[in-house]
């Protein structure tokens, strides 16, 4: 190659290996002078006004027609609810038949200045609010015409009628209360026949297993209140001894049974002290208490003011006499 074309050779090159630098040069340098147009450009600031309105306007529009349905429907589902009937307002078949059962009671008791009534279905309609378990007593009591024997003594064989009647013995002279029941209070009363020409009493109390808990001394009287509370919720058995002419007497003895008692425990007579707030002016109501409890000398108390309340009912009569003939046994 001559000389010339060598040189004409580099420069090519040379030239070449400079082409890109200035293009991308000249490239930068024109996206700078557009950059600049659009910022200061007031066509371009409006369209871009524009263009984010309508962005806007778009969104709005998708959200409505989206949420619109929904409000309709909730609309809808709340005006349905409203306007469904209650179902105390459409009584069903069975709540119709259960009104019919119940528009004539099968048994009404007056009861001091109120109502019990009993129902063919068994339901029966206090004036007061009453505990599930006597309530349920109750109902037992005005459906069958009976007591029985009460709950609380079931299983003692307290032997009280032959106490109380002297059958076995040819002396009247026989405890009478508390015998063959439950006690209230802590501090009884004891009282018995008297004997005839005795001069005075001994009267002593004993445990469940015949260990002595208290002593009257001297008693001139057919009764003694004792002074120190006994135990609630414990059995206890009592005697006593008359003197008469320089002779000691005791009754009970065999054959004749123990004179037996029980002290009504705490947590009844928490419940009966809630009786007597909500319920105490009701014959029935603690009546029925009474006689669940033991405490049948109450009971036939209260039994005996429901049976002269209602003169004219055979049920007041027959729950009376039968607590009687159990009292009696």
């Amino acid at each position: 190659m001559c000389s010339r074309c060598a040189t004409d050779l580099e420069e090519l090159l040379e030239l070449k290996r400079r082409q890109p630098v200035v293009v991308i040069a000249e490239t930068a340098s024109k996206q700078r002078r557009w950059f600049s147009q659009l910022r200061w450009s007031p066509a371009w600031a409006m369209a871009a006004v524009i263009a984010a309105v309508l962005g806007l306007s778009g969104g709005v529009f998708l959200w409505t027609r989206h949420s619109a349905p929904v409000a309709i429907q909730q609309e809808k589902t709340v005006s349905s609810v409203v306007t469904q009937p209650s179902p105390a307002t459409t009584p069903s078949p069975e709540i119709d038949s259960l009104n019919s059962l119940r528009e004539a009671p099968l048994l009404v008791l007056n009861d001091a200045s109120c109502q019990f009534r009993l129902y063919k279905d068994g339901h029966l309609e206090t004036p007061q609010e009453l505990p599930p378990d006597l309530k349920h007593s109750i109902e037992r009591a005005l459906s069958t015409h009976r007591l029985g024997a009460s709950p609380a003594l079931r299983g003692w064989a307290t032997g009280a009628g032959r106490l109380r009647s002297g059958f076995w013995t040819p002396s009247t002279f026989v405890p009478l209360d508390p015998v063959g029941n439950v006690v209230e209070t802590e501090r009884p009363t004891f009282r018995w026949r008297a004997l005839e020409d005795a001069q005075h009493y001994l009267v002593t109390v004993f445990d469940a297993k015949l260990r002595q808990v208290a002593s009257s001394g001297p008693v001139m009287r057919a009764e003694w209140t004792i002074p120190n509370a006994l135990q609630r919720g414990i059995t206890y058995s009592w005697q006593i001894t008359a003197v008469k002419t320089g002779e000691m007497i005791v009754s009970p003895k065999p054959p004749l049974p123990e004179a037996r008692f029980r002290v009504l425990d705490q947590h009844a007579v928490d419940a009966l002290a809630k009786l007597r707030q909500s319920a105490g002016s009701s014959h029935l109501a603690m009546g029925v208490f009474y006689w669940k409890h033991g405490l049948l000398a109450e009971a036939e108390h209260e039994f005996q003011a429901l049976a002269n309340a209602n003169p004219d009912s055979s049920v007041a009569k027959e729950l009376l006499a039968n607590l009687k003939s159990h009292r009696r046994r």
